[in-house]
């Protein structure tokens, strides 16, 4: 009797699993409607109805540190558990541009992404502060010791703990009033740019040398003609230098940056958004936030050595685009070339709409993908803009989540950016590319 419970239960296994699994599906996305679908709507997309009109600027922060024990995010094998302490504060910050015709709000959160559940709740209450979703451009500085409490699902639940509506609606409202603050603010404003190099404080953490690194620190300076001056730093380097057995609350290096750089009397306002962080760790020597003071004195020394050289000059061209981004089924591979269906990847993972974003800041252009998007990948799409005046920056975490994206010749290795990180199948690097020069070109 045993013996045959015990048969019949693995034949039930089998059978399940069987039933649970689809093949990989390899057809060049140039074949599939998900592109179409995306080429379709970026061609919609209108174009850019530039006005030669000063763009005006404006910021502000609005502290969303938790008074209760929350639960921590950026770790499964934390499983969900809750801060112990809190080792710095964590903030929503926001920069306002508009001239007469257009205004965009850039929006970056101390947290692991810009959550959905966040996103879905912000959108709705944006037009009550005279914004809509588009012109709203979102991302986060990816740290791994950040507050959660947002994600639903299994999977999320894993990474970022238990779900509490509180913490999301704190999260919305934070961003509402950093926005609504920074575009009170708004004057006048000359706008520059720099790209120094700190290619000692970045490592290629998928393949090594064998891979490249984006080492590139993009820096934004804006002066108010009343003279405050702010900087926004976007880095590569995934914000992982404080381990998962760290329970305490912490902007990892990124907040430890932004502190630096407000000591300075010369900067009023300082902000971090992370780049194309796929593949990239962090490379300062040292453990947990002796590693983590040490990226951040690394990259202020940077910072405060570059920004007073940069040229401001008065912007005239300001656009904020926004497209829906269309995907493969779900191919979250159990095998080389077997997947788990759709319906239970989703019952794992959610099911949440991904979007592009861009903005057009003079000749400045920023891209948003709802990804661990590749900083090797990034590096190819600013390729292809060297040899123009306009400068390309590229961050992730822009409200949605479809997994890391990397070059499609990693597919197949076992590591957990291309296997387990890799939601939806093969390719995406290629179509992601892209999509992304179509989104370049209707800036």
């Amino acid at each position: 009797m045993r013996a045959n419970t015990f048969r019949n239960l693995i034949y039930i296994l089998v059978l399940a699993s069987l039933v649970a699994c689809l093949p990989v599906n390899k057809t060049p996305y140039q074949q599939k409607k998900y592109y179409r679908k995306t080429q379709a709507a970026i061609a919609q997309l209108p174009s850019p109805q530039n006005q030669p009109d000063t763009v005006q600027a404006g910021w502000a922060k609005v502290n969303i540190t938790p008074r209760h024990q929350a639960p921590l995010a950026g770790y499964g094998k934390r499983k969900g558990k809750r801060l112990a302490g809190i080792h710095d504060s964590i903030w929503v910050r926001a920069f306002v541009f508009k001239n007469k015709t257009q205004k965009v709000a850039f929006v970056t959160m101390d947290l692991l992404i810009a959550p959905m559940t966040v996103t879905a709740n912000l959108t709705g209450q944006l037009p009550a502060i005279g914004f809509q979703k588009r012109q709203v451009y979102l991302t986060a500085t990816h740290s791994h010791s950040s507050l959660g409490g947002w994600a639903r699902r299994p999977a999320g639940l894993a990474m970022a703990g238990k779900y509490d509506k509180n913490i999301v609606a704190n999260i919305t409202q934070a961003m509402l009033q950093a926005i609504q603050k920074a575009d009170r603010t708004v004057t006048v404003a000359q706008i520059g740019f720099a790209a120094p190099d700190a290619h000692d404080l970045v490592a290629n953490r998928l393949v090594g040398a064998q891979g490249t690194c984006d080492t590139a620190v993009r820096l934004l300076k804006v002066k108010k003609k009343t003279g405050e001056i702010a900087v926004l730093v976007t880095y590569a380097a995934h914000a992982t230098c404080l381990p998962a057995n760290n329970l305490y609350l912490s902007g990892d290096y990124p907040g430890a940056l932004v502190q630096l750089l407000e000591k300075d009397p010369a900067i009023d306002f300082a902000a971090f958004s992370a780049g194309a962080v796929a593949s990239h760790s962090p490379a300062a020597p040292g453990n947990s936030y002796q590693k983590a003071t040490n990226m951040a004195q690394g990259l202020a020394a940077l910072v405060n050595q570059t920004y007073p050289r940069i040229p401001l000059q008065y912007q005239f061209k300001l656009n904020a685009l926004e497209t829906p981004l269309y995907l493969r089924q779900p191919h979250w591979r159990l095998a080389t070339n077997w997947r788990l269906v759709p319906p239970l990847f989703y019952l794992v993972f959610g099911k949440y709409p991904a979007t592009l974003a861009g903005i057009r800041l003079g000749n400045i252009l920023f891209l948003g993908t709802p990804c661990d998007f590749s900083g090797e990948l990034g590096l190819e799409l600013a390729q292809q803009l060297k040899a123009g005046p306009d400068q390309l920056v590229i961050t992730s975490f822009n409200g949605g989540y479809i997994g890391y994206i990397t070059p499609d010749k990693y597919y197949n290795l076992k590591k957990y950016e291309t296997r387990d990180m890799n939601f939806f199948g093969p390719y995406n690097g290629a179509y992601l590319s892209e999509m992304m020069q179509l989104l370049l070109q209707k800036l």
